[in-house]
C-alpha cells in the first residue's frame, strides 16, 4: 500500500489510542466491522471516503484532522524544490508583500475546491 494508506492507518491508532477506546468500540462507532478497521490501521485495505469519513466522525475529529500527518510527509524533489523557490522568493519580501501573497494563495485555494 502507499505511504499515504500508512499513515492514515498510523493517525487513526494514535488518535483511537489517545482516547483509550477499543477497535472494536471504534468500528462499532464508525459502522465498520473491527476486522475491517484493523486492516485500514494496518494499512491492508484502502477505505472509501465515505468510511474515512465516519470514523473521523467517531473520533470527533475533522477529516483535514485525521489528514494532518500529510504535512510531515517527505516531499518529492520536484516538491522540495519548488518549496526552496518559493521560500526563497519569500525571505527577499516584506512583511506586508508576504501577506498579499498569503491573500494570493488562499484565492487559489479557495478556486480549486
Amino acid at each position: 500500500m502507499n505511504n499515504i494508506g500508512v499513515e492514515l492507518g498510523k493517525e487513526i491508532r494514535k488518535r483511537r489510542n489517545n482516547l483509550g477506546i477499543s477497535q472494536d468500540e471504534l468500528a462499532f462507532k464508525s459502522g465498520i466491522s473491527a476486522a475491517h478497521l484493523g486492516q485500514i490501521e494496518r494499512a491492508l485495505k484502502n477505505p472509501t471516503i465515505e468510511t474515512v469519513s465516519n470514523i473521523a466522525s467517531a473520533l470527533n475529529i475533522s477529516l483535514s484532522d485525521l489528514f494532518s500527518f500529510e504535512s510531515k510527509l517527505p516531499a518529492s524533489s520536484d516538491e522540495q524544490a519548488t518549496d526552496n523557490k518559493i521560500s526563497a522568493y519569500l525571505s527577499s519580501m516584506s512583511e506586508e508583500d508576504k501577506k498579499d501573497v498569503l491573500k494570493i494563495i488562499k484565492i487559489i485555494k479557495k478556486s480549486h475546491k
